[in-house]
């Protein structure tokens, strides 16, 4: 696949300090010391509590700086880009926060630079007279014992879940012993488990050397977050059988080299956080979160959901899935219960990377409920006028017909004027008309009342079109159903009223596009005004083919074309306006002129 393009920064800049400095500039709760990359907040007290360090190579935010802050952690240390801090940085942050009377916890992902830098200054700080615990953070499921027995199972999303858990628990009654929370941590990595999955790997920004991206049709399951390979998935899966996928290497007893944490699936209580990697849009994450609840394999609801992106790969477009098993911890030998774990994730901070909120236990179990629509049981409008249904489903039908057929001629002059979905969201207002006749009774068995079937009609253009078109369709179709409703007959003359005055006193009052403007505005104004003029449909067809050929040549006014270079539209003779080629079909599918 194409390596991503970043936005280019001044060759002597050293852009992980940048970053941090943007951190701190956005978050003045915290300051930054920056020979050293280290984010400290200046304002907990840590001569009355635990101090928390943390920290890793940099690429990974909001970890490790976006977690500084009250209720999690005092001070962060930023690595280069996917390496770790050095021992003097490190201590630095030691000697910054650090009370040597309290003492101090420093979470590290166990990743062999990190475990060796930190635990040497963990060391080094203990031979000055410092109390130093280290709490490793290890819950990937993708790296078996077998595979990897001098370094271990790799620190992942879980991570944030161990900040924000021992950053409150310090802060707490129970939290004032050093070894006592330390070892919360340690139970608290020990029922946890992370998966990731992602369409690609990651770029860089400021390298040129090549990656290795995956192919166009080609997933990646367990990869690490500095670039690590996983295991290759191909073609892309279906999303649900992705995610029972990775339920099962989460939780099933099954593969032993990788059954780290064991899950009673009836009666377990346990966190969920689905994390983005990075490059995953918030639009996807949300429609996976639900793909996830779906699929949960547990009986029981879990006790929160987090989903952001938490610890990242730079844009790597991906997700993971992280269990924390509470009723576990609660069976530990600790003085610290599920119901203190939760109290901890819940504690408010001032952290900008920790974005969930607080959760009300009694709302949360409840089940969700979803609101039917109070337009359900709306009244249908009627009319006492009457016309031939059997003559109108037919020419209903060659409308629909005429403009699917056409439809990949409008997604083509739309892709080079626009944003490519005119087409698309046409041919999904014909497939909605089109479906209604063939399967919805009480529409087919109203087509006789004009007024009745134009508002059926506008229900579905609202519910199946979007964008402009859409609401450009609805607003003009909800004015004719109501000067319609308001005719005494059903003729040439009563309908060239009828559309004259749903254009100008409707659909006019709430757009600016006029004949001129490049818009369906084009074709349709043309028409209206022919048909109420002469009160002859062939000339007003006439009129509207010859409005919607005047587009190719016009500058546009409105909508996406009017962003677009008009030497992309106007090569080659011009490219019609692909909202005014489809008012036409149906125009000329109606009435049969094609």
């Amino acid at each position: 696949m194409t390596l991503s393009k970043h936005w280019k920064y001044n060759k002597d800049e050293d852009i992980v300090v940048t970053q941090l400095k943007g951190l701190v500039a956005s978050n003045p709760a915290v300051q930054l010391i920056p020979s050293e990359k280290v984010v400290f907040n200046p304002h907990s007290v840590t001569s009355q509590k635990i101090t928390l360090i943390s920290g890793g190579g940099a690429g990974h935010e909001p970890l490790h700086g976006g977690y500084v802050g009250h209720n999690l952690l005092d001070a962060a240390v930023s690595g280069s880009i996917f390496a770790s801090p050095s021992t003097k940085q490190i201590m630095a942050a030691v000697k910054t926060k650090s009370d040597k009377d309290k003492g101090t916890i420093i979470i590290v992902k166990n990743y062999t630079g990190d475990v060796l830098h930190f635990g040497l200054v963990a060391e080094r700080a203990k031979s000055e007279g410092y109390k130093v615990e280290v709490v490793n953070v290890s819950e990937d499921v993708a790296v078996g014992r077998e595979q990897n027995k001098m370094v271990g199972r790799r620190g992942l999303a879980g991570t944030s879940l161990v900040h924000k858990i021992l950053g409150a628990a310090v802060n707490s009654e129970k939290g004032g012993d050093l070894t006592t929370v330390a070892q919360l941590g340690r139970v608290v990595n020990s029922n946890l488990v992370t998966l990731a999955a992602s369409l690609d790997r990651t770029s860089v920004p400021g390298k040129t050397e090549e990656i290795e991206f995956n192919e166009a049709d080609e997933a990646e399951l367990g990869l690490g977050i500095h670039n690590e390979p996983g295991t290759k998935i191909k073609p892309i899966p279906q999303i649900n059988e992705l995610i029972k996928d990775m339920f099962h290497k989460l939780v099933s007893p099954e593969d032993k080299d990788r059954h780290y944490v064991d899950f009673d699936l009836k009666n377990d209580n346990y966190v969920l956080l689905i994390n983005n990697i990075g490059g995953s849009s918030s639009f996807e994450m949300f429609a996976i979160t639900q793909h996830v609840i779906e699929n949960l394999p547990f009986s029981k609801k879990p006790k929160r959901v987090y989903v952001s992106d938490f610890v990242t790969s730079f844009n790597s477009p991906g997700f993971s899935i992280t269990l924390l098993n509470l009723t576990n911890v609660s069976k530990e030998d600790i003085i610290f219960n599920s119901d203190d774990i939760l109290k901890y994730l819940d504690a408010p901070t001032n952290a900008p990377g920790w974005k969930p909120k607080i959760f009300n236990d009694k709302l949360w179990e409840q089940p969700i409920e979803y609101v039917e629509s109070p337009m359900k049981h709306q009244v249908a409008v009627t009319s006492k006028l009457r016309i031939d249904e059997n003559k109108f489903e037919t020419q209903l039908r060659n409308a629909m017909k005429v403009l699917l057929e056409q439809e990949p001629d409008i997604t083509k002059y739309d892709t080079l004027v626009g944003d490519g979905d005119c087409g698309e969201t046409l041919a999904k207002g014909a497939n909605a008309i089109l479906n209604a006749l063939d399967n919805d009774k009480d529409f087919k068995s109203g087509l006789s009342d004009p007024v009745a079937t134009v508002s059926r009609i506008t229900e579905l253009v609202e519910d199946s079109m979007g964008g402009t078109s859409g609401g450009l369709y609805s607003i003009y179709l909800t004015a004719l159903a109501q000067n319609l409703q308001k005719s005494q007959e059903i003729s040439v003359s009563a309908l060239g009223d009828a559309f004259h005055n749903a254009l100008y006193d409707g659909l006019f009052k709430y757009t600016r596009a006029r004949v001129g403007g490049r818009t369906l505005v084009d074709t349709l104004q043309p028409f209206v005004d022919g048909l109420k003029k002469t009160g002859d449909l062939k000339e007003a067809v006439e009129s509207a083919k010859k409005g919607c050929e005047s587009t190719k040549h016009l500058h546009a006014s409105f909508g996406r074309a009017s962003y677009v270079n008009e030497q992309e539209f106007k090569a080659e003779g011009g490219v019609p306006d692909p909202g005014a080629v489809g008012l036409l079909a149906i125009i000329q599918g109606f009435l049969g002129t094609v």
